[in-house]
């Protein structure tokens, strides 16, 4: 009698999706994304070298994830499609950078990154 207890809440917590989590994770996600940027280019926005394409790539990501974040307040997905398919193909380009130009071995969390901004833009702000 306890196996079978045991069994079946071992099946309603690693079978079956937690839904109620799903809004904490979307949210999860969007802070994961300003913290890789504050990560990734903090040191390059500091610099305020207005002459490097790198400083403005770092501005583009740092802008356009406040406004992923930003978008998660909305009721329309809009802002957060489009600033998501920004920084999806600002981590093409620098994967393309790091692959093709042996830029720097920083390749997978860009991959990573590119995940999260593909996520929002199929999903946008759905809440399930």
């Amino acid at each position: 009698m306890l196996i079978r207890f045991l069994i079946f809440v071992l099946y309603l917590i690693f079978m079956e999706p937690v839904k109620a989590f799903y809004p904490l994770s979307t949210w999860a996600l969007r802070v994961a994304v300003l913290v890789l940027v504050y990560i990734i280019f903090f040191g390059t926005l500091r610099t305020l070298d207005f002459n490097s394409i790198d400083f403005y790539i770092a501005a583009g990501f740092a802008f356009f994830s406040m406004l992923l974040f930003i978008g998660g307040f909305m009721n329309k997905s809009g802002m957060t499609v489009i600033t998501s398919l920004f920084l999806l193909l600002g981590c093409a380009y620098e994967i393309v950078m790091h692959y093709g130009f042996h830029k720097g071995k920083f390749a997978a969390i860009y991959f990573i990154f590119g995940a999260i901004a593909m996520f929002f833009f199929a999903n946008g702000n759905k809440k399930k």
